[in-house]
């Protein structure tokens, strides 16, 4: 698989989907390769983008009956209420694409590109998005939206996922490529969902 196959022309409002993957407070626990609260505060930015502005947004989560994981962050579940509502709740399959309710969600947005974060990095993630490209998404991953275990481990991990087709960006990258006008109603709607999510950071 070559790292042109999959690249996008342009990632835009009207051909892209946000998939946010167990984002939960047990398992952000275990994340040390970035803080914890820039995390929860670009995978809330995410979250308020998708449901404020119209972008199809899906929300999944792990074993949400053990007590230790525990359901979506706040930073979901009070920035994209409707999101969280209807989020797949998986029964402990680590790669999202084996859920039929998964796969059926995405499908349901009608896009081909996904915005993607998630934990950890180089266990959900990863396997997540291999089976999102194999499947012909265009995916762009934001990696200080998700984390892991240790810094070299997200750094294996997005090595092994641009090898695989994927783009790798940010919070602020990719928020700024889908609004790139902010002379625009639209960019400056998505710009004071930055600075409002700054404010509540």
């Amino acid at each position: 698989m070559t790292t042109t196959q999959h690249r996008p022309s342009q990632v835009t409002p009207a051909n892209s989907a946000i998939v946010l993957v167990d984002h939960q407070p047990g398992v952000l626990a275990m994340v040390h390769s970035l803080p914890a609260d820039i995390v929860t505060a670009n995978v809330g930015l995410l979250a308020r983008l998708g449901e404020e502005m119209g972008i199809p947004l899906v929300v999944t989560s792990t074993r949400e009956t053990l007590a230790f994981l525990g359901t979506s962050l706040a930073s979901i579940s009070e920035g994209a209420p409707k999101a969280f509502a209807n989020r797949v709740r998986r029964g402990g399959s680590l790669n999202a694409f084996h859920d039929p309710a998964f796969v059926a969600a995405v499908a349901n947005t009608g896009r081909r590109t996904l915005i993607i974060a998630g934990l950890l990095t180089d266990v959900c993630l990863y396997h997540t998005v291999l089976s999102a490209l194999e499947a012909g998404y265009v995916v762009q991953v934001v990696a200080d939206a998700s984390g892991t275990t240790t810094a070299l481990a997200d750094m294996v991990t997005y090595d092994r996922l641009r090898d695989s087709g994927a783009l790798i960006g940010t919070t602020y990258g990719a928020l700024f490529e889908l609004y790139s006008d902010l002379s625009t109603p639209e960019g400056q709607r998505a710009e004071a969902v930055a600075s409002s999510s700054l404010a509540m950071a």
